[in-house]
Order: C-alpha cells, then structure tokens, then sequence
C-alpha cells in the first residue's frame, strides 16, 4: 500500500470527509454565536444588560467569549467528524480553518439582528443547528 510523505495511506482519499467537516463545524460555531447573541437581546430587552454596552460591561464579555465559544465549538466539531483522517496535524489545521471560518461567518448575525431582532436569531440559531446535524450525518456516511 502507498503512503503519503504523513504516514498516511493515500487511499481512501479523505478530501470530501475534510470539507464537509469543516463546513458542518462552521455552521456549529455559527449556531453557538447566534445562540449568545440571542440571549445578549433577550437580556437586553428585559432591562438586564444595557442597550449601548461599554468595554467594561459583563455583557461585552458575554458577546466576546460567545464570540470565541463559537471558533472553539467549530473547530471542536470539525475536529470530532474528522475522525477517520488519522493525521493529528492534518486534522488540526483544517479544523482550524473550521473555526476562523465561523469567525467570519458568524457576522451575518449582525444583518440577522437589524432585520429580524431576536426571532430572527433564533432562528438562525435553528437553522445553523439542523444545518450542522444535516452535514455531519452526510459526513460520516460519505
């Protein structure tokens, strides 16, 4: 059997698996984010947290951190679909770019906010979370 400069055998070719975890993760890391921004308004609207919060407000920690639970929660979960590619480095780096992925995804909360408020990040959050279940079960089985 051949195997890669890795290790790794070259067959079967693992490029399908890679994308689609790596976009099933991204949409996981959008769900988490959209979740805390849905629970940053809920707060706000019931006079918990400000409307025009500042650095040093907790719920700008909140909207950081959630931010960041995202990256981590995608990458997370390229990483746990990814099993089958047997290289840690491989699987390392592409979850990786899973999670800055969710980063940049993870502004159209923003749009989503502004055009639907709070229901509409709900659900959003319901969409990326089914989308998620969807690309991971087609992951696996592919």
């Amino acid at each position: 059997m051949q195997e890669s400069a890795t290790g790794e055998p070259t067959v079967p070719d693992h490029l399908g698996l890679a994308l689609r975890a790596m976009a099933a993760g991204t949409v996981a890391g959008v769900a988490v984010v959209s979740s805390v921004m849905w629970l940053v308004r809920l707060l706000q609207a019931r006079g918990a947290a400000p409307l025009t919060p500042t650095p040093a407000d907790p719920i700008a920690d909140l909207v950081l951190f959630g931010w960041l639970g995202g990256a981590i929660a995608g990458a997370g979960a390229a990483w746990i679909i990814m099993r089958p590619i047997a290289s840690a480095y491989r699987r390392g780096g592409l979850s990786m770019v899973a999670g800055f992925a969710t980063l940049l995804v993870s502004f159209i909360t923003a749009p989503v906010d502004s055009l639907l408020g709070r229901w509409g990040l709900l659900g959003l959050t319901a969409l990326s979370a089914g989308l998620f279940l969807l690309m991971a079960r087609r992951a696996r089985t592919a």
